[in-house]
């Protein structure tokens, strides 16, 4: 394996498409923050709290409408679930390094930041596992793993900022439309998602349950119907898999 400094350099490098990416996807939740009425201070202290895309776009419009903070801690709990299985499959990489430091590097793993280290770390899991080469080989890893984390996390916290900033001084006028960014950032996600008959069914359940889920409480619904649909959709997935084995 590489020295410490180069696998941290290599993690930097192999980050580089990643800020790419973040950029524009934290511009825009800088502006739609700014669009719900967040204040500056908020957005770039969520984004290096939570620093979760989906979790952060998905609580704006209850934050910005007043939701019950217990509604808003419950679906950032749900979406950043993700992170548990993302970290469970890491950790095996890192035994062996230091508790503290790992500590420290898990509040940076996000989707990205796992998966380029994960395929390196498996590429390289034929090397020596005696057990003075297995802990060089977690803190190898470790740095790997911070030179693609750390940078990543530094792009998407100040591209928030930035994107806040920028519709400071938009007109007052295409202020309204802004708010589309929004619904247009779940749009694109769900788009790249729509694959086979069972996602067209969610699609469908989920169109003809929101207004009754709305209706039955405007405060709750839109999480209990989601929650609903969600199983159901899995239910039937997992259903269909076993009728094809």
């Amino acid at each position: 394996m590489a020295h410490s400094g180069s696998a941290f350099r290599d993690g930097v490098k192999a980050a580089i498409p990643i800020w790419i990416a973040f950029v524009p996807v934290s511009f825009t939740l800088g502006v739609a923050a700014k669009t719900h009425g967040l204040e500056l201070e908020e957005i770039i202290l969520m984004s290096a709290l939570v620093y979760s895309g989906p979790a952060q776009f998905a609580v704006l419009e209850p934050l910005g409408s007043g939701k019950p903070a217990l509604q808003i801690l419950l679906t950032t709990f749900l979406i950043n679930l993700r992170f548990l299985v993302m970290s469970a499959a890491l950790a095996p990489y890192f035994r062996g390094a230091r508790r503290a430091k790992v500590l420290f590097c898990s509040h940076f793993v996000s989707a990205s930041s796992f998966l380029l280290p994960y395929v390196r770390f498996q590429q390289q899991s034929t090397s020596s596992t005696q057990s003075g080469e297995s802990c060089r080989n977690a803190e190898e890893n470790l740095r790997y793993f911070l030179g693609v984390a750390l940078f990543s996390f530094t792009v998407w916290v100040m591209g928030s900022g930035l994107g806040y900033g920028v519709a400071l001084s938009v007109p007052a006028g295409f202020e309204e439309g802004l708010r589309f960014m929004l619904p247009g950032y779940f749009a694109c996600m769900l788009a790249t998602e729509i694959k086979g008959r069972i996602m067209w069914l969610i699609i469908i359940a989920s169109f003809f349950a929101a207004v009754p889920g709305s209706l039955l409480s405007s405060d709750w619904g839109w999480l209990w119907t989601t929650l609903i649909v969600v199983t159901i959709g899995w239910g039937m997935e997992q259903w269909r898999r076993c009728g094809s084995r």
